[in-house]
């Protein structure tokens, strides 16, 4: 089903939302002219005195500010644009046409870089002022076009792919034309701008969370993305009891899913402080706990604030009892999160760690951090382990073993709850996956690994029982820590996690520590998975020897890329990366590289241990037909009445070793196997097959 703007609701701000930053008067003025340059090469024809006016104007303006601030990005959502963190006014005619006209050609942002030429700027007019219903299609969808201008990037959208319910034929769903559907619409618009076909669900926020990770570089995407996301918290505010619950817990799960780098991207990118804690102050009353709680850290973090790690131990304590509890105790446990994240957030200028409002809070959620209730309390509270325990025996997931649960969780008995659930009875499904659902979430694997020591045992029962899900916490904390063992603790246990996370490793190389790449680079071995659109090639080409190595590793144990590797390494300059090629080789040589083991067999410039390695790569490929080759290697020669063999080397011990597997019936090999049997050097004695002691 094809979504167009037309006769749907903008998602532009709704009403009742609070708006953005004003635009700065210079960045106003150059959208301004941009929307005047494009509308007159619209309606004038080539060559008229206006054009050439209105088209200089902008170009002026432009480079005036690619000079002061570098490359100029912006942003398009819906009826506005979005430059530096604010958007235009909606009401603003001209830069509303521009933006829909934008939008229709399916464009999520542009960006100008230095340099750009008027010869580009009047391709980009020619294209925009063409109809994106007309033969040429969309400017977005046009690869072609797009790749003739080296100085202007086009971020495409594509809304044709959006399927709603399943239906790809029918009306959009009732639920889409709120204003909360809408805006949710056209974000997941904007993420699901790919050719993955697992990004295609718009009501996937998983979906679009991983699609947003992915667009790491471009500011103005970020802008839009926080633009939406404010306008979402915005609506969910306005309807007060009548919240779409559905589009409710899609944009929490976005936000809770979304990688913490990400967040703080898009939050510092997005806009100002103030628009910050606008966001903060509406979506801590109307997202689910998860996500406010993420969304707070974020903005902690991006605005300089310290949190620390009581306060947010506690902050995860009552979202666990938030979104596990008994009906009474979520109620309680939401509204005292809630509140006081508000408080929290009330002045983000205090700079001590631990100011009079900050203990206060502290202390408050002390006090009035939901207690398991009454009625089961008197059950559980001196024995919850026993209590558990009875419950795993009789498969009973009743309301006492919850609190049981709740009880161990708070007294910080994770790991033994988990190692009861790993010894529970085979035939306690029931009591299990209820105790499972509460104990295992990224959340509180987050947690855990942000302890001082890490318990990796817990850890491990966790991320096997999360698998996929634990990838991003794991990696994370492989990225940050400085300690190698700590490090080998978190490659076992994510190559435990299987294959299934391939995609996730592959996702964090380009931009992980040199380190860290390698690491991820065995592991991707590890897990003997090459995930799509992955290629190891340009980490065999990074100037650290280290990686090059592992990545060479990778490459040679897939056979779709052996060949490819052995014949890259020959070239390689590192003596490691040499010898694992070569010895790759010896165990199995394709014939396209054998020329090339074959030149470097030869080479004197090589050092002799891996020169002797080729001669043994080219033997096992060649066999008897390498015989001339390695008599040469040999040096067999004749000098007056005798002949005589190269002096002492792994090359000539090398070769005469291999003489003696595949030279049999030739004269010329028997005859350098005999005349290596009388050689001073005992290594090439031994190679002809002669006893080691004096000739």
């Amino acid at each position: 089903m094809d979504l167009t703007q037309e006769g749907r609701p903008a998602p532009a701000l709704t009403p009742g939302a609070r708006s953005t930053t004003a635009l700065p008067k210079d960045s106003t003025d150059l959208l301004v002219e941009f929307s005047i340059a494009l509308h007159k090469r619209a309606i004038y024809p080539l060559g008229h005195p206006h054009l050439a006016e209105a088209g200089r104007r902008f170009l002026d303006r432009l480079e005036t500010s690619l000079a002061q601030r570098g490359p100029v990005a912006v942003g398009v959502a819906g009826r506005q644009l979005i430059m530096d963190g604010a958007a235009t006014d909606p009401r603003n005619a001209l830069l509303s046409d521009l933006a829909g006209r934008l939008h229709r050609h399916r464009i999520a942002s542009l960006r100008f870089e230095a340099e750009l030429t008027a010869g580009e700027l009047e391709d980009l007019f020619a294209a925009l002022v063409d109809d994106p219903a007309g033969p040429a299609g969309p400017l977005g969808q046009s690869g072609t076009a797009m790749a003739r201008w080296p100085h202007l990037r086009l971020l495409p959208t594509d809304i044709t792919r959006l399927r709603l319910d399943g239906d790809e034929s029918g009306p959009p769903a009732s639920r889409h034309d709120t204003p909360e559907g809408s805006l949710w619409l056209a974000l997941a618009q904007l993420a699901l701008s790919t050719d993955d076909p697992a990004f295609r669900e718009a009501d996937d926020p998983l979906a679009v969370a991983r699609a947003i990770d992915d667009v790491t570089s471009d500011p103005a995407y970020d802008q839009v993305v926080f633009n939406y996301v404010r306008q979402i918290a915005d609506a969910l505010g306005s309807q007060g009891g009548a919240v779409d619950a559905q589009i409710q817990a899609q944009a929490s799960r976005l936000i809770a899913s979304l990688k913490p780098g990400t967040l703080r991207r898009i939050l510092e990118r997005g806009g100002d402080a103030g628009a910050r804690q606008r966001l903060l102050e509406t979506g801590s009353e109307v997202f689910g706990l998860e996500a406010v709680l993420e969304i707070f850290k974020a903005a902690a973090e991006t605005s300089g604030q310290t949190i620390s790690h009581q306060m947010l131990r506690l902050l995860h304590k009552l979202a666990q009892h938030g979104e596990a509890g008994s009906p009474a105790v979520r109620q309680e446990a939401g509204a005292v999160l809630r509140e006081n994240v508000t408080r929290l957030i009330a002045d983000w200028q205090l700079e001590d760690p631990n100011p009079e409002l900050y203990s206060a809070v502290l202390e408050s959620m002390g006090r009035h951090a939901p207690a398991t209730a009454e009625a089961e309390a008197d059950a559980v509270d001196s024995m919850p382990e026993v209590v558990l325990q009875i419950g795993f025996e009789l498969d009973c997931d009743g309301p006492r073993v919850v609190a049981a649960i709740q009880a161990m969780l708070a007294r910080g008995q994770l790991g033994r709850v988990t190692e009861l659930l790993s010894t529970a009875p085979p035939g306690s499904c029931r009591a299990t996956d209820t105790a499972w659902r509460m104990v295992a979430s990224p959340a509180l694997l987050r947690l855990e690994l942000a302890a001082d020591r890490v318990d990796f045992e817990l850890v491990e029962r966790l991320a096997l029982r999360l698998r996929a899900s634990a990838a991003d916490p794991l990696l994370d904390l492989l990225e940050r820590s400085e300690d190698r063992s700590v490090r080998a603790r978190c490659l076992r246990i994510l190559t435990n996690l299987g294959p299934e996370i391939g995609d996730v490793v592959a996702g964090r190389l380009r931009d992980a520590p040199w380190y860290v790449q390698r690491n991820l680079l065995a592991l991707l071995r590890q897990l003997q998975v090459w995930p799509e659109g992955f290629s190891a090639v340009p980490y065999a080409r990074h100037p650290d020897a280290r990686i090059r190595q592992e990545a060479f590793k990778l490459l040679l144990d897939f056979p779709a890329h052996r060949v490819s590797a052995i014949a890259r390494g020959l070239d390689d300059t590192d003596a490691g990366v040499l010898a694992l090629v070569l010895r790759a080789a010896v165990d199995d040589c394709p014939a396209e590289v054998l020329p090339a083991v074959e030149r470097f067999a030869c080479s004197r410039r090589q050092p002799v241990t891996l020169r002797a390695l080729a001669v043994r790569a080219l033997a096992a490929a060649a066999r008897d037909r390498a015989v001339p080759r390695l008599l040469e290697l040999a040096g067999l020669r004749r000098r007056l009445f005798r002949w005589r063999l190269g002096a002492a080397s792994p090359v000539v011990a090398a070769a005469v070793a291999e003489l003696a597997r595949w030279g049999e019936g030739h004269p010329l090999a028997l005859r350098a196997l005999a005349t290596a049997r009388r050689h001073a050097d005992p290594e090439i004695r031994l190679a002809a097959g002669a006893p080691a002691g004096p000739s």
